[in-house]
């Protein structure tokens, strides 16, 4: 036998998790090997595993193994370690974290002695004293090379994620592994070492072992805590929790067919608060439109969603109709827009990939699907169309029929200081930049919020002079801003910076003028959707009309015309303003 995978199975919620890896395992993994459910003893200290679980287990042709705890019972991490020390023939062991799930088959070809993925994020290394004290403790050279964790793509000492291991058999593996973490746990000169003691013990174990390894990618071990699933699923799926299953379309409707397939399950995810929403069916609403004219039955909808999502940034220069353009979008069948989200703002603030925001448009679609109430700046039903008038925030319902409806949310500035970064980590997301003349987005500056009368771009949270993640370029624009003392020049600029970073940032996004938004609101509705993968009819909830187009240039006076014709002139004919035909 080539292989063996082996978890740890143990009673309570552990076991749901380890009993829906085997399942998952049994569905789509092909080749020579065998699974092994590892059971820590004794029953009266880690609780005895259900007759279900066990019966299920024989049926799958699951081996079921006695397991101790090699650190302490304190430390119930220290199971994992037991799992790489079982007897079997298999000429290479595979250990692998019960809240996996896989979602396809791949290759059980490993080229090195030692295979896992580096670590999601950096956690401790930071502290590099505490690290030479871990190679003083086992009399070992310090390392010169380094890799890379997986989320932030930050540079570290070789530490890697114990959650799937693989390793050649007959290594003594396990033992020097407890021996590692022992030592390390013993040492009080060591600070921090819980809850990640296993994966120092790890990286120590390699090295005195002497072994090469190999850093797998994110497809073998995806840390779907931190990251929303891609379009190209990975081979096995970290989830942590099963509010990540619930969040994750491509792992709740694997679940679901699990229990289809295996009923006995119900009774077992039942019995844990956590796990049995998973049991629950979405709140669907029927399709109707504004007409009240019920759709045709083919087109109502299944539980199934594609991916990618329909998901859109919206953003652009402030007081260019982006709350107008979400409002409209709202009055759509199967769209949901957020106006200015609050949970979006720390993760674009200090983060270079914002993968929070990916995640938060999970858990929003998550939550709405479940019938719970959302957060959003909403009167009446219909998002805010001008928040200089109303900015205020509500919780509501919002009712979709499908659960692959449009999900969008709008943030001006924040959001584009951070279009490569948003990019990045919503690679499928449409990114929607509003615009507008720049007298009239001048003139509405004037009467609006104070940091947009006077260009105050230090107080900007993101995207203020000092922002560490700005390009220089971008840097040296808003210092020219800042140092400036004539606010009809601060406007100018700033409306020139915005300006010049939309048509940077243009081939990748969907430019939209605030003159045809108005105008031409059903014709622009439809592009967006036509933009976007899977997205929805167009169909209108309240009738889409047109307006006119808003102007306040009443409140400019003789320097905001000259500042804005001297500083704006070029980047305004590059958007399609001439201001040679309007001033």
């Amino acid at each position: 036998m080539n292989f063996a995978l082996t978890f740890v199975c143990q009673a309570g919620e552990l076991e749901i998790k380890s009993l829906l890896l085997a399942l998952s395992l049994k569905r789509h993994l092909v080749g020579d090997y065998e699974c092994i459910a590892a059971i820590p003893q004794p029953p009266s200290q880690w609780g005895t595993v259900s007759p279900t679980t066990l019966q299920l287990f024989q049926t799958l042709g699951i081996r079921t193994v006695p397991i101790t705890n090699p650190i302490h019972n304190n430390y119930p991490i220290g199971h994992k370690i037991a799992c790489l020390g079982i007897t079997t023939t298999a000429k290479k062991l595979i250990f692998l974290d019960s809240d996996l799930l896989c979602l396809r088959s791949f290759p059980l070809s490993f080229p090195a002695p030692f295979s896992a993925k580096p670590a999601d994020l950096a956690t401790f290394t930071y502290d590099l004293i505490a690290w030479q004290r871990m190679y003083q403790l086992f009399k070992l050279e310090f390392p010169r090379w380094r890799t890379l964790s997986s989320v932030t793509g930050e540079l570290m000492i070789p530490y890697f994620n114990a959650g799937m291991i693989v390793i050649d058999n007959h290594l003594n593996f396990a033992e020097i592994w407890a021996d590692s973490c022992r030592q390390i746990d013993a040492d009080p000169n060591i600070p921090n070492k819980r809850p990640w003691l296993d994966q120092f013990g790890l990286s120590m174990t390699l090295l005195r072992l002497n072994i090469n390894h190999f850093a797998l990618d994110e497809r073998f071990n995806f840390p779907a805590h931190l990251k929303p699933l891609p379009s190209q699923l990975p081979f096995l799926v970290h989830y942590h929790c099963p509010t990540v299953i619930r969040r994750e379309f491509p792992l709740l409707q694997l679940v679901r067919e699990l229990i289809q397939n295996y009923p006995q399950l119900t009774e077992l995810l039942a019995s844990e608060a956590r796990y049995a929403p998973l049991l629950q069916p979405w709140q669907l609403k029927p399709r109707k439109s504004w007409r009240s004219r019920w759709m045709p039955r083919h087109s109502r909808p299944t539980v199934t969603a594609k991916l990618p999502l329909p998901e859109v940034l919206i953003t652009g220069i402030p007081r260019s109709g982006t709350s107008y353009l979400c409002r409209l979008l709202h009055s759509l069948q199967d769209c949901v827009v957020i106006n200015e989200p609050v949970p979006v703002h720390a993760p674009l603030i200090k983060d270079y990939y914002p993968w929070e925001v990916a995640i938060y448009y999970r858990n929003m679609r998550r939550d709405i699907l479940e019938g719970l109430p959302i957060e959003n700046k909403i009167e009446a039903g219909q998002v805010i169309e001008d928040t200089k008038i109303i900015d205020q925030r509500s919780h509501y319902h919002p009712q979709v029929t499908c659960p692959d409806f449009l999900l969008a949310t709008k943030n001006t500035l924040a959001y584009l200081a951070r279009i490569p970064h948003l990019r990045r980590v919503m690679p499928t997301a449409l990114q929607v930049a509003c615009v507008r003349h720049p007298l009239d987005t001048v003139a509405s500056w004037k009467s609006s919020f104070p940091h947009l009368q006077r260009a105050q771009v230090q107080q900007f949270p993101v995207g203020h002079p000092t922002d560490p993640l700005l390009s220089r370029w971008q840097q040296q624009r808003l210092a020219e801003i800042e140092t400036n003392t004539c606010e009809a020049v601060k406007r100018a600029l700033l409306w020139r910076y915005l300006a010049e970073y939309v048509l940077m940032n243009e081939s990748g996004m969907l430019l939209i003028r605030y003159e045809d938004l108005v105008t031409e609101p059903a014709q622009l509705l439809k592009r967006i959707l036509a933009k976007l993968p899977h997205a929805p009819a167009y169909c209108p909830l309240l009738p889409i009309l047109p307006s006119t187009v808003r102007q306040q240039r009443m409140v400019l006076n003789i320097e905001d015309y000259q500042a804005v014709t001297d500083i704006c002139g070029e980047s305004a004919l590059a958007l399609g303003y001439d201001l040679t035909q309007f001033v």
